[in-house]
């Protein structure tokens, strides 16, 4: 038989695994970032991205095509696209999705990761991974004058826009745990060669008071140093 103080040793052991476990329990949801307000991804398109993050019109992220209150060609694109949201969580339909993370829906409606882009434009893009082609791959697009390169499932956006592209994948990394889908160092370039203008930090603003959180990547860009790993 066991003797006393082998119980006693015993129980003391797993008591502190049930405290470890405890505390493990208490600090993950502060861990948990990214925006809370915003739930209905539908609703936050036609609402709030349309009615009122771009009620007065704007441009198009990869083709920089200029619109006004008219949106009728374009819609919302999701830099992190949607398709390789639920591959990170390991789900099919939005019901296995949404078990797996209850943060999903937040995820699909954030502001940070939407840009208005053209339905077609976008259509074509969305089953891309992001990368830099050589100089000699021509525009996609190059007929209706946008400057988004193509070539076996790999997309480049124009160097106006690969910054926001970079700090919207961080934003969504840092904020949800998704893994960076890409080469980081790219993404690290496309950060520095494309800081925030004025315009990307405008629509930071906006969305703060429209979704109640901020990128941090735009407010400091030397945050990506700190908080994106290789």
């Amino acid at each position: 038989p066991r003797s006393r103080g082998h119980r006693v040793k015993t129980m003391r052991v797993v008591a502190i695994a049930l405290g470890c476990l405890a505390a493990v329990s208490t600090i993950t949801p502060a861990l948990a970032g990214g925006q809370s307000q915003l739930s209905d991804p539908k609703a936050s398109a036609e609402q709030v991205f349309w009615g009122q993050l771009y009620a007065s019109g704007g441009s198009s992220l990869y083709c920089a095509k200029a619109f006004d209150q008219n949106h009728g060609q374009l819609m919302p694109s999701p830099v992190y696209a949607s398709k390789q949201i639920k591959s990170a969580l390991r789900c099919v339909t939005d019901a296995q999705c949404l078990a797996a993370n209850p943060q999903y829906p937040y995820m699909l409606a954030d502001l940070h990761n939407l840009y208005p882009e053209l339905t077609r434009v976008e259509l074509a893009r969305r089953s891309a991974q992001f990368g830099n082609l050589g100089a000699d791959v021509p525009s996609k697009f190059a007929a209706i004058g946008c400057d988004l390169k193509s070539s076996f499932q790999l997309v480049e956006p124009r160097d106006a826009a690969k910054g926001n592209v970079a700090r919207a994948i961080f934003y969504m990394h840092i904020e949800y745990g998704l893994p960076i889908v890409g080469q980081l160092q790219m993404f690290k370039q496309w950060h520095q060669i494309d800081p925030p203008d004025a315009e990307e930090k405008a629509r930071n603003d906006k969305i703060a008071s429209l979704q109640g959180n901020r990128n941090r990547f735009i407010d400091d860009p030397s945050q990506v140093e700190l908080l994106i790993k290789d």
